[in-house]
């Protein structure tokens, strides 16, 4: 463990800096989907009152961890106009729009993100969801549809696990298309502080 922490650390230093160029290496979502093998950490509290914990691991994984804490713990219900974070404030995070189909990888299967991978995240309602420095953590994934926090930061990124949910599913909604048998998409859309939501195929 501690020389895959050594060796990560080191990896994160060198991708910040191309000491031929003198410029910036391309954006961590830039990395094949094969190549994300960083799992997001969760901070929240299982059990009511009790200890924060912070965990690893996809939204699904999670979710069992949880449940392993506290087998009453209870999903967060399914967003409604009134319950789940404002649209308005969710976009306010974000920069413009979606971009469609630039990203490195293939097109995912719209029905798999919908649901369980999208829907997963809203699981996890308000509480904290995260990405490390200088990566691409898979926070979701289910039949090869992923969707994925990428962090260009040097430090770590923390946000509300419904947001990466919302901009998911604002991602898989601008940018389907139809496919031979399924619905597909593939985008990402940016922060403007140093991070991205990504959707793509995945290796899951």
């Amino acid at each position: 463990m501690k020389v895959s922490m050594i060796l990560f650390s080191a990896l994160s230093s060198i991708a910040l800096y191309n000491p031929v160029s003198g410029t910036p290496l391309p954006g961590v979502a830039d990395l094949a989907p094969e190549s994300v093998s960083f799992p997001m950490f969760w901070i929240g509290t299982p059990i009511p009152g009790g200890p924060e914990v912070r965990l690893n691991g996809t939204a699904q994984e999670i979710v069992e961890q949880i449940k392993e804490i506290n087998p009453n713990w209870e999903e967060a219900p399914a967003p409604t106009a009134t319950t789940g974070e404002s649209p308005t404030n969710v976009k306010r995070y974000f920069q413009n729009r979606p971009t469609c189909g630039l990203v490195v990888g293939d097109w995912a299967v719209v029905p798999y993100l919908r649901d369980p991978v999208i829907s997963y995240l809203y699981a996890l309602g308000a509480t904290t969801c995260g990405a490390y420095a200088r990566t691409c953590s898979r926070v979701s994934c289910h039949w090869s549809a992923a969707v994925e926090l990428c962090n260009d930061r040097t430090t770590e990124v923390q946000m509300r696990c419904d947001r990466i949910a919302h901009a998911a599913n604002e991602i898989t909604n601008d940018c389907a298309k139809p496919a031979p048998v399924h619905w597909v998409a593939k985008g990402q859309w940016f922060d403007t502080t140093g991070y991205n939501v990504v959707v793509r195929k995945s290796n899951c």
